[in-house]
């Protein structure tokens, strides 16, 4: 006949398996989760914020952003008469809505009008709505 003391022993022995088997679940959980994290860190090194996204270049009567290649928002303008420009259109890709990219385009056309001397009459609704608030463009608002 067995002592109790023995029963005790297996017992232990068994829940040492157990044990044992656990933290090797755990091991390789952690190491997933490792994998997992590294994987997630290498995609997201690729990414932008939406503020870094895409250069401004003027192209004719528009001041354009593109991004691999892709053109992603354009802010158009054209001549009214000599020394004013009618804003109107502004365009940012629906992926790329949320950031700035509108603000800076604007912010280009803006610095253009200064340099050339320039007048602005914001036709387009987002200029329109952006020189009313910000009275950082009153400089060049042509008001009609």
């Amino acid at each position: 006949m067995s002592s109790p003391i023995e029963g005790i022993k297996k017992e232990m022995d068994s829940m040492k398996g157990h044990i044992d088997s656990i933290k090797s679940d755990v091991q390789e959980t952690i190491g997933s989760v490792k994998d997992t994290v590294t994987e997630a860190k290498d995609t997201f090194k690729g990414w932008k914020k939406k503020d870094e996204i895409g250069v401004i270049h003027k192209e004719g009567n528009a001041f354009v952003v593109r991004e691999n290649g892709e053109q992603i928002g354009e802010i158009t303008f054209m001549p009214d008469g000599e020394n004013t420009w009618l804003l109107n259109h502004t365009y940012v890709s629906p992926d790329y809505r949320g950031g700035d990219i509108a603000r800076r385009m604007l912010d280009r056309v803006v610095e253009a009008a200064r340099a050339e001397g320039k007048k602005i009459v914001p036709v387009c609704s987002y200029a329109l709505v952006q020189f009313k608030r910000n009275a950082e463009y009153g400089d060049v608002w042509q008001k009609k």
